[in-house]
């Protein structure tokens, strides 16, 4: 027995509720979907119990949710299939403050008696369930190492906009050699997470809105936009309070996402920059406009700091192709892992890194190898220094490229030292309030190691080293702003 329901219509920025019926004896609904023009809608489904069944982002290609009461398909929630009145919400987030996007849709929901083999080849953990709630062991530990471990905090699949399967994006990310992971799809938590003895996978979404992204690593719950006000304000307050409520917990770490890139970057004002861990300087390096974003990031970065708002430096891959493609004009893959994120953690456990990231110990790099300590190793990026001398002693295993080292105190390039394969020492004396280490691609030449200038386009950004703190300082107990527009008023006062 099949029975199949279809829809069309168009839906401007607005979101819509399709009800349609279940009959008794189905034991799975397939539920297809395409915006026949390019474009994103997003599409939630509830049972006849009004139970959360799944979500995913219907583009142009056609995509499905096929739901089970066992091993369901990519982005929808395992459980007994209950007769009666399902619905599907329709939203379009796109449109509020940019060019109106109306996505015609058709959609067809398919009932039937016969299982799908979806997803069955892949061990999985469940970790959102029907009431939105995720549940995930975030003590669990892979490694017991104290140790950096390197991650990818920003990444999607098919689930939303990217093109791999679940089941590629694991074997992606294990040969890449990566240590944790998160997929962090548009509006959306993945329902289940990969099993790896390799890699440690943790829930994560990214708030997708017109007014900016986020990513929310670690929620204790999945966006839940049934009774949330249609706007993008709206949008991301739901958002930033699932952020909230997962800081409570002591796990969850907000990260706000490609801040410079246009036409995505961040414009939320209203913004508490206390709530906010991490900033996104670098994500997917071969997007044609990402370095230009970068130079910019960095110099709000700086602000940020000497406003006392002490955010921790992170890259993003924000990959969302496939190994063999490439991004508009580059000749390199836009993988997961590039840039990666290390993170140093007691432990490899969802706690451990997600308390890194939120207290800055952490670094971020491309490709050279890079090796560090600072003080000999007795203070970590993010530390409260005590105003104290620092040595730095940096080194890069990649040699087929030149490097350099730039350091960064107070928002100002005080010194830079080439770099190889041996250690080599930079010295900052007392008197600072920050200080950060950036690594350059590129030949340092005589011309800029005697300047404070910033560097050419041809000395690509590599990584940094986030910045050691001195905590006497009035503003990191007094933060001279508060919010985003606080912040961006002042640096406009500073270009004056």
């Amino acid at each position: 027995m099949k029975t199949m329901t279809q829809f069309q219509g168009e839906l401007p920025f607005g979101r819509v509720r399709i009800p349609f019926d279940v009959p008794a004896g189905s034991h799975c609904v397939t539920i297809t979907g395409t915006t026949v023009k390019k474009g994103f809608l997003y599409a939630a489904a509830y049972d006849a119990n009004q139970a959360f069944r799944g979500k995913v982002l219907f583009e142009k290609a056609h995509k499905s949710l096929t739901i089970q009461p066992q091993n369901s398909g990519l982005g929808a929630i395992d459980g007994a299939i209950p007769s009666g009145e399902w619905f599907l919400e329709l939203y379009n987030l796109e449109g509020e403050f940019r060019t109106e996007r109306a996505m015609q849709y058709q959609v067809d929901a398919l009932c039937s008696e016969e299982l799908v083999n979806s997803n069955a080849e892949l061990e999985l953990t469940p970790t959102v369930t029907s009431d939105h709630d995720i549940e995930f062991d975030y003590s669990h530990m892979l490694s017991s190492d104290s140790r950096w471990y390197r991650g990818d905090l920003h990444a999607h699949t098919q689930l939303s906009d990217g093109h791999n399967t679940l089941a590629a994006a694991k074997d992606i990310v294990e040969s890449q050699g990566l240590d944790f992971f998160f997929f962090t799809e548009h509006n959306i938590c993945q329902p289940k997470l990969p099993v790896s003895n390799q890699c440690l996978f943790l829930p994560a979404l990214e708030v997708t809105t017109d007014l900016g992204h986020f990513n929310v690593h670690g929620p204790v719950k999945s966006l839940d936009l049934r009774d949330v006000e249609h706007s993008s304000q709206a949008t991301m307050e739901a958002g930033l309070s699932l952020a909230r409520s997962g800081q409570n917990g002591g796990h969850s770490s907000l990260g706000i996402n490609h801040p410079m890139m246009k036409p995505w970057h961040w414009h939320y004002d209203q913004v508490d920059l206390s709530q906010v861990s991490t900033f996104e300087v670098c994500c997917d390096p071969t997007w044609s406009t990402s370095p230009k974003a970068t130079e910019e990031a960095l110099l709000v970065l700086n602000e940020m700091w000497n406003c006392g708002q002490r955010i921790t430096a992170i890259g993003g891959s924000d990959s969302h192709l496939e190994p063999h493609e490439r991004n508009p004009k580059s000749d390199e893959p836009s993988i997961y892992g590039d840039p990666s994120t290390f993170v140093y953690s007691h432990g490899l456990s969802g706690e451990g890194i997600l308390s890194g990231m939120r207290n800055g110990q952490v670094y971020l790099e491309r490709r050279c190898g890079l090796k560090f300590d600072i003080n000999l190793g007795d203070l970590l990026p993010g530390n409260d220094s005590q105003g104290q001398a620092l040595t730095y002693r940096i080194a890069v295993s990649d040699s087929e490229n030149p490097y350099y080292a730039e350091c960064v105190v107070d928002g100002e390039i005080i010194e830079r030292i080439a770099l190889s394969d041996e250690l080599k020492s930079l010295l900052i004396d007392e008197g600072y309030r920050w200080c950060r280490v950036d690594i350059r691609r590129g030949e340092l030449s005589a011309a800029l190691i005697n300047s404070t200038q910033p560097a050419s386009e041809e000395c690509e950004f590599e990584g940094c080293i986030n910045a050691v703190f001195d905590g006497k300082q009035p503003e990191f107990n007094q933060p001279l702003v508060r919010t985003w527009g606080e912040l961006m008023e002042r640096m406009s006062r500073d270009e004056v």
